[in-house]
């Protein structure tokens, strides 16, 4: 896992002003960094700095360092992430190249795309974000992998092109720091911007499954922007097969194991970590397993972690988190961010991520079986009877007070699934109490075109909740301590699986996380199964309320005055409750952000 930067432009950048900029990426890749200036290439009159930071963990040799140039086919890669099938590729390309190092997943991505061209891309299995220049071709690209577990920013300007696996570091290098206002208005609403969009206006993120052609011509960037893997394109109704999906799992598993260090485990104690540990465990006999308990009972799995441990034998570290983090701790890990992720759980992800940074490179994590698997209650939600008609739902919500929260409690038992999933995450009663206007709709964005069915939950689930909010939570979280965090439940292989089979004939059929309780049963009983979800987070609500003088200061005299109207913040807090607690770390999170950006 690594961070990169890089610019194309017409004019010299001063390399001091361009190692300024690289900075805030050297926490993704500490091993070792190159940066190279100000090089011009025979192709073109055009000045190119890259700069990469590498995370050594697949062939720690120096012939393995990035940026990498391929002799054979005059071209150059720099990538962030892993090929969890770079040893099967290599065999396949060592007939048609030449390799120089062992092993690394690098030259395998480089010869790759050189060879066959970016449509190699398709073969990929992994999480990555890439740099590709084609010498010969005068053809730069940039690609990520299919959930977009790996960040990829790039704008384009008068003076050239700028990219990189920061935002802040592309904002700062390029000079394109203006905010967006109908971002910041879908963050209050969504809790995120909307991809391809940021918090700044002329700069975007690639798109999951997603590479972007460049081309110079008459001294202006030309883009072309394809998809070369879609969700939707795996929609089928073939006969499900449990053991068919089991082996796929297993091998996800195994193939993010390949690591050249020692690769640890998260361990929540949940259903997803936990088969995830016993599909290691069938593979090694040593697991390093770190949790992360608080002192409060609301959020403490510790009972079933013990359980975890007993069982498959893990070699066990426990992070104590008391539930009142100091705030000025708090206030430090939010200004880290190059975005705003207003999930309260980066806080925990944050502090275990930096407790296992102190002797590991490398963690699997359970992330992403919730939406894989329909764990959440919104699938329960679609599968069960509701308990009102449509129209009597409108109706109650039509007069449900703002300050009152976000009415979420009725309209999840809307008859309209679209409806009730857009109560879980859209906020329009926020909205309107902040007089905002000019957001986009939940529904318009990602619900367009889905069916009446589990597998259109699912696939919501994929292209908004992993790809807005989790993934970003994830990477940054654990990049910010030189952490690589890798998830088998992203492995796209499950995905294609899950979509093109037919799991429940009726819907009496659900039930949460199935496969995954029957590939545990036997090792753990009914309660351990049966429980209800706790999830990964802390006590938002005390640590609003318990320093609700600091935040209210922060957000009422911070630049966010410029783009909402905040007299209408206090009425917030007429009614303390979760919903509104989550609101107002929503705008905390945002005033902190656009003043240390500004």
């Amino acid at each position: 896992m690594c961070g990169f930067l890089g610019s194309i432009t017409f004019k010299p950048i001063e390399r001091e002003i361009f190692e300024v900029c690289n900075k805030r990426i050297e926490c993704r890749g500490p091993d070792k960094k190159t940066i190279q200036s100000n090089k011009i290439f025979q192709s073109n009159k055009l000045f190119h700095n890259f700069a990469f930071n590498r995370l050594s963990i697949i062939d720690l040799s120096e012939s393995a360092n990035q940026p990498m140039y391929s002799d054979e086919f005059n071209s150059l890669v720099m990538f962030n992430g892993e090929v969890f099938n770079h040893r099967q590729l290599r065999k396949k390309l060592e007939k048609n190249t030449k390799f120089k190092t062992s092993h690394s997943d690098t030259e395998a991505l480089l010869n790759g795309l050189s060879f066959e061209g970016i449509n190699f891309l398709k073969q990929l299995n992994g999480q990555f974000s890439i740099f590709y220049f084609d010498i010969n071709k005068k053809e730069y690209y940039l690609a990520r992998d299919r959930a977009g577990q790996k960040p990829l920013y790039y704008t384009v300007n008068n003076n050239g092109f700028y990219f990189g696996s920061d935002l802040t570091a592309v904002k700062n290098l390029s000079g394109n720091n203006h905010f967006d206002d109908n971002q910041i208005a879908n963050y209050l609403n969504l809790g995120s911007t909307i991809t391809p969009n940021s918090f700044f206006k002329n700069i975007y993120c690639v798109e999951p499954g997603e590479y972007i052609k460049i081309k110079v011509n008459n001294e202006n960037f030309e883009l072309e922007n394809r998809k070369y893997w879609e969700i939707h394109d795996y929609l089928d109704d073939k006969t499900f097969s449990e053991e068919e999906f089991v082996d796929l799992f297993e091998d996800s598993v195994d193939i993010r194991l390949d690591s050249d260090v020692p690769v640890s485990v998260f361990l929540s104690g949940g259903l997803d970590s936990t088969s995830i540990v016993k599909a290691i465990s069938k593979k090694r006999e040593s697991i390093n397993s770190f949790s992360l308990i608080t002192n409060s009972k609301k959020y403490n799995e510790s009972e079933y972690m013990n359980s975890v441990v007993n069982k498959y034998k893990t070699n066990h570290h426990i992070e104590l988190v008391e539930s009142e983090i100091p705030f000025d701790k708090i206030q430090s890990i939010l200004l880290s961010y190059d975005d705003i992720i207003y999930d309260p759980s980066i806080i925990p992800t944050f502090i275990l991520s930096n407790k296992i940074s102190k002797n590991f490179k490398v963690a699997i994590s359970g992330d992403g079986g919730d939406e894989l698997l329909s764990g959440y209650s919104h699938y329960n939600n679609f599968h069960n009877n509701r308990k009102f008609a449509d129209s009597l739902i409108k109706k109650i919500y039509k007069y449900y007070p703002e300050n009152f929260g976000t009415g979420n409690k009725i309209l999840k038992y809307s008859n309209n699934w679209k409806t009730s999933y857009t109560s879980f995450y859209s906020d329009v009663k926020l909205m309107k109490l902040l007089n905002i206007d000019n957001y986009e709709s939940f529904e318009s964005i990602y619900l367009n075109g889905l069916g009446e069915d589990w597998k259109s939950l699912t696939i919501t689930d994929y292209k908004y909740f992993l790809n807005e909010l989790m993934l970003k939570k994830i990477d940054k979280s654990s990049m910010l301590n030189s952490l690589e965090i890798r998830s088998p439940f992203l492995d796209y292989r499950l995905y294609e699986y899950i979509l093109g089979h037919r799991r429940f004939d009726t819907q009496n059929d659900f039930t949460p996380k199935k496969i995954i309780k029957n590939y545990l049963l036997g090792d753990f009983d009914k309660q351990f199964l049966e429980r209800q979800k706790m999830g990964f987070s802390i006590n938002l609500n005390n640590i609003v309320y318990n320093n609700i003088n600091t935040i209210n200061d922060q957000i009422t005299s911070s630049i966010l005055n410029n783009f909402i109207d905040l007299s209408k913040v206090k009425n917030l807090l007429k009614v303390k409750s979760r919903i509104n607690a989550i609101r107002i770390w929503k705008l905390y999170s945002l005033s902190m952000y656009l003043e240390s950006n500004k």
